[in-house]
């Protein structure tokens, strides 16, 4: 949880950080599943990675009260009420609450904005659910005077046939420097400006030309003109949802696509810059940071996006090793491993697939059905020949917390063959790896990268060495292009 680090001054001490990009639950009232693609899809069964309802409990109650207490924050408290009332909340039967919502973010906004540094700047990205009261608790938290923009980023998407109002295709970003005093805030005008648009150079050079009388235009910067705060998807500027750029799309429910991520932080950071993303996901902050030379931290609930940040990462930049990035909150050793595993197995299973580099997951651990045992998936590609084009194919990922018998190294046989898949992982603890090397199915695939086993075993003692399994060269996505 954000509130816990951010609330550990060792971890990020004040005014230590300079920007904060949050892309945050909406309040949109729906489950996001983890991420699942391929062939599989239709037997996969969804597994949860947030569910965006909030309800109002004793925690948020003492909470409130605490805010009440304090002349500072008070009217953080009665915006909070105000939404409470807004959406007769108080009414017993109300089970949703839009009010336990805004106090969750407040209390977070709190602890960034003392992270933050006098020179840094906070974008907050949210969608028309929330936004009104959510820049009301930004002006209260960050001051008036420190709203720079509310930026508009539009796309588009699917619709609706038989839609009864416009279709929703844009979400708000608002911005504000810590500083209310001018030019204190880092702005990089010359660093994000953008095309002038074929229209606007054709009037241009009409006015030039004139028609019988002398015209003063303005110039046209060759560098181009800075954006505006309305930020649309055009024909090639990165600016599509991810969902619709294949090379970077992760299938992560909420992911935002890398453009987005590098004009925001190009506009408001210089190189060497610390960047934080509170709500991190799959990684799409810290990616664009590491890109554009930034020192960066991201922090996410969920261990499965913790795993897949760091694969990304380490997949997309040749230059930065497992050992160069610091993760906190998730097993370093056999014991804590085991513990999760006895605790958590969700988490676990979870955890696992992150680290692997399974991109998704396949089933909700403890259900029975059709998935046979597959937990996740990892792409790879398989190299035919010099000329041709690499061939995707993947291996499926079992994780087992526990004991690993005889019939569950076969069902994973029977799943690759089922689904057509080259390959079968069984990651297990090291004290089962003999079942798995006893009962696999012992024939092997490959192309010109070598041979590969069907089935294999896989420690957790050698996924925590930052081992991977035998695998051809893996697929990654996240940045403009696929690669090998």
């Amino acid at each position: 949880d954000c509130l816990d680090v951010l609330a550990d001054k060792q971890a990020i001490p004040d005014e230590s950080v300079d920007l904060i990009y949050l892309d945050p639950p909406f309040n949109s009232k729906s489950k996001y599943n983890l991420p699942f693609k391929g062939k599989l899809r239709k037997d996969a069964k969804p597994v949860e990675a947030f569910n965006d309802t909030w309800s109002w409990n004793e925690f948020e109650t003492e909470e409130l009260n605490r805010l009440k207490m304090n002349a500072n924050t008070k009217p953080i408290a009665d915006v909070i009420e105000f939404a409470r009332m807004a959406n007769n909340e108080y009414k017993p039967s109300k089970k949703i609450s839009d009010g336990a919502y805004l106090l969750n973010m407040s209390l977070r906004l709190l602890e960034m904005k003392k992270a933050l540094k006098r020179t840094g700047s906070i974008y907050l990205h949210c969608d028309p659910t929330m936004s009104h009261y959510l820049k009301l608790v930004m002006d209260i938290i960050f001051g008036k005077k420190c709203f720079r923009n509310e930026i508009v980023w539009g796309y588009t998407g699917p619709g609706t046939k038989k839609a009864h109002q416009f279709n929703r295709k844009h979400d708000i970003i608002f911005w504000y420097s810590k500083s209310s005093k001018s030019k204190e805030w880092c702005f990089n005008s010359e660093a994000i400006r953008i095309e002038h648009d074929e229209k606007t150079r054709d009037n241009f050079k009409e006015d030039l030309i004139g028609s019988g009388f002398i015209r003063t235009p303005t110039a046209l910067s060759e560098d181009g003109k800075i954006p505006e705060t309305w930020w649309v998807q055009k024909k090639g500027n990165g600016l599509a949802i991810a969902a619709r750029q294949k090379y970077q799309y992760l299938g992560y429910p909420t992911q935002k696509p890398l453009a987005l991520l590098e004009r925001i932080i190009k506009a408001s950071s210089n190189e060497g810059d610390l960047i934080l993303d509170p709500f991190c996901g799959c990684g799409t902050a810290i990616h664009a940071a590491e890109k554009l030379k930034r020192r960066w931290i991201g922090i996410d609930i969920s261990t499965f996006s913790a795993g897949l940040m760091r694969e990304r990462i380490i997949s997309n930049f040749k230059n930065i090793s497992a050992k160069d990035i610091r993760v906190v909150g998730v097993p370093l050793d056999v014991v804590g491993a085991k513990q999760l595993a006895k605790k958590d197995p969700f988490e676990f299973e979870k955890w696992v697939c992150g680290v692997i580099g399974a991109h998704g997951m396949f089933h909700e651990p403890g259900t029975r059905g059709s998935d046979g045992g597959v937990d996740g998936v990892i792409n790879f590609g398989l190299y035919k020949g010099m000329e041709e084009k690499v061939e995707p194919s993947f291996a499926l990922v079992q994780v087992k917390g526990g004991k690993v018998t005889p019939d569950s190294v076969r069902a994973l046989t029977h799943s690759v063959q089922h689904f057509q898949a080259k390959a079968g992982i069984m990651v297990c603890f090291e004290d089962y790896m003999g079942t798995v090397e006893n009962n696999r199915l012992k024939g092997t695939f490959g192309d010109l990268t070598g041979k590969y086993p069907v089935i294999q075993g896989f420690s957790i003692e050698c996924l925590l060495k930052d081992e991977r399994p035998n695998l051809p060269p893996l697929l990654v996505r996240g940045d403009a292009k696929m690669v090998a």
